[in-house]
């Protein structure tokens, strides 16, 4: 995958955050560190659109219950 250097502010209080986190958590890096926390925003999306695509499903065969559906 490709990938694409970004940089941003962060507060002092921010930043000491980000690199205690990083620290404590046994990331190599600050930049590890904020991937893993970006794909785990990723990954909750992808929860939510997987829950609202069982519920419209679920609707859409007048509310049986998910092993039904499937």
């Amino acid at each position: 995958m490709a990938t694409k250097t970004i940089s941003f502010r962060a507060t002092e209080k921010q930043a000491k955050m980000i690199e205690e986190k990083a620290k404590s958590e046994n990331y190599t890096s600050k930049g590890e560190f904020l991937r893993d926390l970006l794909r785990n925003v990723e990954e909750k999306e992808l929860s939510k659109e997987a829950r609202r695509k069982i519920n419209k499903a679920r609707e859409e065969e007048g509310g049986k219950e998910l092993d039904e559906v499937l």
